[in-house]
């Protein structure tokens, strides 16, 4: 072979190869509905906001402050999850934040019934937990 062929031939492979990996690279990236920079700011207002309350918390006596750190920790959960689902904006994002407000509800029932005792605290966690069944099993019918 002549040393021009072999050269045109490696530089064929190298472009083929570079094109390959490019669009491997744009396949491979979420397609997003908001900027970078949009997300990790309001990500950094969800943060705060959630230890701003939690600090709140401090000032209430030690059942309350539970439920109020619970439900502080729960509506972190849930608008970090609407946050993804607006930043990706799929299917799979939408499904999880229904099951972020499930898991979100059932610990603070959970938070809630902790200062109840004997049967009234078994009855109310056996609500929450139907409950959480239930919104589960629809977040996942949901999904499909």
């Amino acid at each position: 072979m002549r040393t021009t062929t072999v050269i045109a031939a490696f530089f064929g492979v190298f472009l083929l190869g570079a094109g390959a990996f490019a669009i491997s690279a744009a396949l491979d990236s979420p397609r997003t509905l908001m900027s970078r920079g949009d997300y990790d700011r309001e990500r950094g207002a969800i943060e705060d906001q959630a230890r701003a309350v939690l600090v709140q918390c401090r000032d209430t006596d030690r059942q309350a402050r539970e439920v109020c750190r619970t439900q502080a920790r729960a509506d972190r959960r849930v608008r970090m999850a609407e946050l993804d689902a607006r930043y990706f904006g799929t299917v799979e994002a939408r499904a999880k934040v229904r099951l972020a407000r499930a898991r979100a509800r059932f610990d603070v029932a959970k938070a809630m019934c902790a200062g109840r005792s004997g049967t009234r605290r078994l009855e109310c966690l056996s609500a929450a937990r139907s409950e959480m069944a239930r919104s589960k099993a629809g977040a996942k019918l949901a999904a499909t």
